[in-house]
């Protein structure tokens, strides 16, 4: 998703009076993505007039954060603003500890229509089950330009000439992070693009990638999906 379109899906809904699943927003370059996070809330903020001082950020000091830190940083979440709303960003969230995300569960499950959460991190990893699962994730990069990938190319076409044991292993034995899953599929779309081969299925992959960033549909599911689909063809 482009920075465009998020900022414009957001809009609509602080528009309407609607609730915002809080963001979890990855990438590799944590200066660079936290950076990009804080021009997002700048931009919001402005669009609605809404006064800078109601941007509030946990900066990334490093440091574990504990009960104390969040429910201080977290107070002004229980209290409606004089504006349309107030941002929360989270730098880094897995710096919470285990007893500090649970003591923040229940607001990011219902964080009301004044609140609008922005969390980052670097992958998922170490992001707990309990936040991921009210959050939608972000990528803001996705629609640029995927490199191909020489190693995934080899085991598609491997796999469309008849030795199907290799991807499917690949796949079975592989503890993937998200990213990787969705990294398979933009090469998916390179190689049909390439050799002009399952071409109808391109709008549809696109939309299954968004829906594993969002958090909507379960990543090794689709790859399965795919694999079947494209040994048909």
């Amino acid at each position: 998703m482009d920075k465009t379109h998020f900022i414009e899906m957001i809009s609509e809904k602080i528009n309407k009076d609607q609730s915002i699943l809080p963001c979890l927003f990855f990438g590799t370059n944590s200066e660079l993505l936290n950076q990009e996070v804080n021009n997002i809330a700048q931009q919001l903020a402005e669009e609605f007039q809404v006064h800078k001082t109601n941007i509030y950020t946990l900066e990334d000091n490093s440091e574990k954060i504990k009960i104390s830190e969040i429910k201080e940083f977290t107070q002004m979440a229980y209290t409606q603003p004089p504006c349309k709303f107030q941002i929360f960003i989270i730098e880094n969230i897995s710096r919470l500890t285990i007893q500090s995300s649970n003591s923040c569960l229940k607001l990011l499950e219902e964080p009301g229509v004044f609140n609008i959460f922005f969390l980052t991190n670097h992958s998922e990893s170490w992001v707990l089950d309990t936040i991921l699962s009210r959050t939608q994730t972000i990528s803001l990069w996705g629609s640029q330009t995927t490199e191909r990938n020489n190693f995934y190319f080899d085991l598609i076409t491997n796999f469309l000439n008849g030795n199907k044991t290799e991807i499917f292993s690949y796949f079975f034995n592989l503890k993937a992070e998200k990213e990787e899953y969705i990294l398979f599929l933009k090469n998916l779309i390179l190689y049909a693009r390439e050799y002009h081969v399952f071409i109808d299925l391109l709008d549809e992959i696109e939309a299954d990638i968004q829906g594993i960033l969002q958090n909507n549909v379960n990543a090794r599911y689709i790859i399965d999906k795919y694999l079947i689909l494209i040994n048909q063809k």
